[in-house]
């Protein structure tokens, strides 16, 4: 068989990303968590783990630790056989999220000692795939495989590299959705569809854009067959809630942009020294821009009565950003940054796709602020590096 030479400059450029990132993850962990890969899941000391991974050996965060604790956790027991659910919070939101933990469950063949590797094997997997369906992209819109490495300045990739967070493989799936409903096959959109809903709950977003993608087009038969995509993760969330209790979350609300707002009116930021104060909140503002910049091109699209799969998606998400509750989501970068990644992603891409840039400003914006939180890593890394040349 014949090489295909556009494929095979997008496989090295998704290798490259997903080599270059993992790098990243092993000088931090070297210098940053003293050789311990757990430290990658954020355990903290506010919620201990389960007694059985005590033989871990984990890397526990004095204070409170980060959502990568809870899907570690569901990675170890995803069918509630040895009582973890009750050492996570909210593990109602948490189980249905399912994907990534339980990829690294199914690779891992249950085997405890083998489940962190393979959670971070999942994260970088997605990782990999999503830069490859990205490099896909740039070859369809006329840009080159390159823009495959463009897959790192996500958001949430950026996050769950750093804490092992579930979101990496929902804008994975977001490049998959933007691939494949433009030039197919449907099968394949099928897949990334099913895969989506799993994911998190926001993935359902990209079934319904695609299903009413569909009615606009009277295509009722097709739109009936791909809402059953909703199916697994439905049945999945029964699953799971007739075995956790309800969930003590306001996640949203009709007061619209009010979570927006409220974030950009008054900073989360509470650092002592008033000039590190001045620069989260400044970067966090900036940050805030690009999420506004991407409502701004939602917009824009809707007066231009735009329907795509890809436009739609879009409202949704946009929609999303809208009703948002103040609170937890708009906590900090990290967690806006990797909820509205999906919105930060489509309107890049539709953007690239008309052949203007400035979409893409809404998902770059919010990077800095993502960089400065991963500052004092990056520091620990140049002092160790430099000190062992010396």
């Amino acid at each position: 068989m014949a090489l295909n030479p556009p494929r095979l400059r997008c496989a090295v450029f998704a290798l490259i990303c997903a080599l270059c990132l993992f790098a990243w993850q092993a000088l931090t962990v070297r210098y940053t968590y003293s050789g311990n890969w757990t430290g990658l899941f954020c355990t903290g000391a506010q919620f201990p783990p389960p007694p059985p991974l005590a033989a871990e050996h984990l890397y526990v965060f004095p204070k409170a630790g980060y959502d990568g604790q809870a899907y570690h956790d569901i990675a170890h027991d995803p069918f509630f056989r040895r009582g973890f659910a009750r050492y996570i919070d909210a593990p109602r939101i948490r189980y249905r999220r399912i994907l990534v933990p339980g990829l690294a469950f199914l690779l891992a063949g249950g085997q405890d000692r083998a489940v962190d590797a393979a959670y971070i094997a999942v994260v970088l997997g997605f990782i990999a795939l999503g830069a490859w369906w990205l490099a896909r992209l740039g070859v369809l819109f006329g840009y080159g495989a390159w823009l495959g490495l463009c897959f790192a300045a996500v958001p949430a990739v950026l996050i769950s590299v750093d804490r092992m967070t579930v979101d990496v493989a929902l804008a994975a799936l977001v490049a998959g959705f933007v691939l494949y409903t433009r030039e197919g096959p449907a099968g394949k959109s099928y897949a990334v569809l099913v895969a989506a809903a799993l994911s998190r709950e926001t993935g359902l977003l990209l079934i319904v854009a695609f299903v009413l993608w569909l009615v606009w087009l009277r295509r009722f038969r097709a739109a009936l067959l791909f809402s059953t995509a909703a199916l697994p993760a439905a049945a999945w969330a029964i699953f799971v809630q007739m075995r956790t209790g309800p969930a003590d979350a306001h996640l949203l609300t009709w007061r619209l942009l009010c979570g927006f707002t409220g974030r950009l009116l008054h900073p989360f930021s509470t650092d002592p020294s008033p000039a590190i104060r001045v620069l989260i909140d400044t970067f966090d503002v900036v940050a805030l821009a690009g999420v506004g910049l991407a409502l701004v091109w939602a917009a824009l699209s809707a007066w231009r009565r735009k329907l795509t799969p890809v436009s739609i998606a879009i409202y949704l998400f946009a929609l999303l950003a809208m009703v948002l509750a103040p609170g937890d989501t708009w906590s900090d970068v990290y967690s806006f940054g990797r909820t509205l990644s999906p919105l930060l992603l489509l309107c890049a891409l539709d953007g690239l796709a008309e052949r203007k840039l400035w979409p893409c400003l809404s998902m770059l914006l919010v990077d800095p602020a993502v960089g400065l939180l991963m500052a004092w890593q990056f520091l620990q890394v140049l002092h160790g590096v430099a000190a062992e040349l010396r």
